[in-house]
C-alpha cells in the first residue's frame, strides 16, 4: 500500500506540471456573459474514499427562455440535469445514467465536496455535446470509465486535451491544477422520478426509471 501511495503522489506532482497547459493548449476561448448563451456545461469529480472510490460526470444547465434536449433527456427551463456511466454501484445495468449524480449529491448534501469547472455553451456548442451522447456507447468499462465519459463530452465542447486514468484522486487532481473549484457548483435537484437509466443502443436507446438501490 505504501508503494501504491508513493507511486501515486508520484503521478501527481508529474501531472501538475504539464496539465495546465495541455488543458489549454487546444481551448477555443470563452467569452465571459456572451449573449448567445443557452446552457453551462461543467463537469465535476467527487471522492468518496481516497485515492480509489469515486466519480467523474457532467452537469448542463438550461440557460435559455425554453427546454433544451441534453441526449435523450429534455431540460426545462431554469432546471439541469447530470449526466454519468456507472457500474458496480447501480443494480439496472452498467452504462449511462441520467441525474442520479444531481439527485444523491444534493439529498446527501455532498456538494460541498464537488469540484467542478463550467463554461458557457451556445446553440452550436449545445447541439454538439447532444449528439456526442447520442453516439456514445452505452457502457461502463475500465477502458470507458466515468472519466472517459465525462472528459469525452467535455472536450467536445472544448477542445481541451484531457485524457482519463483509472485512479479518482488523478482524475479529480487534473481538474483541480485546471482551474477546478470546490463547493460552488449548484446542481438543481431532481425529483425522484426523474432519475433514469438509458436503455438500448442506437435508435433503440431509450429512457427507463431508475430502482431505488441504483439512486440510495
Amino acid at each position: 500500500m505504501k508503494k501504491f501511495v508513493a507511486v501515486l503522489l508520484a503521478l501527481l506532482v508529474a501531472f501538475s506540471a504539464v496539465l495546465p497547459a495541455m488543458a489549454t493548449e487546444n481551448e477555443i476561448p470563452q467569452e465571459s456573459g456572451k449573449n448567445d448563451t443557452v446552457a453551462t456545461l461543467s463537469i465535476c469529480s467527487a471522492i468518496y474514499v481516497w485515492p480509489i472510490s469515486g466519480h467523474t460526470w457532467i452537469y448542463v444547465h438550461n440557460e435559455s427562455d425554453e427546454p433544451i434536449q441534453v441526449g435523450h433527456y429534455t431540460v426545462p427551463v431554469g432546471q439541469g440535469v447530470s449526466v454519468g456511466v456507472f457500474s458496480f454501484s447501480v443494480n439496472d445495468g452498467w452504462g449511462i445514467y441520467y441525474n442520479i449524480e444531481a439527485y444523491k449529491e444534493n439529498t446527501k448534501n455532498r456538494m460541498d465536496k464537488v469540484w467542478s469547472k463550467s463554461v458557457e455553451m451556445n446553440a452550436e456548442e449545445l447541439e454538439t455535446l447532444h449528439n456526442k451522447l447520442l453516439s456514445y456507447p452505452n457502457y461502463w468499462g475500465f477502458g470507458g470509465n466515468c472519466a472517459t465519459f465525462a472528459f469525452s463530452m467535455w472536450n467536445s465542447v472544448t477542445h481541451q486535451g484531457y485524457f482519463s486514468l483509472l485512479i479518482p484522486a488523478i482524475t479529480q487532481f487534473m481538474l483541480m491544477v485546471s482551474g477546478a473549484e470546490k463547493g460552488t457548483l449548484e446542481m438543481y435537484c431532481p425529483p425522484r422520478d426523474n432519475v433514469y437509466r438509458l436503455k438500448g443502443f442506437g435508435e433503440n436507446a431509450h429512457l427507463e426509471l431508475a430502482s431505488d438501490y441504483s439512486v440510495s
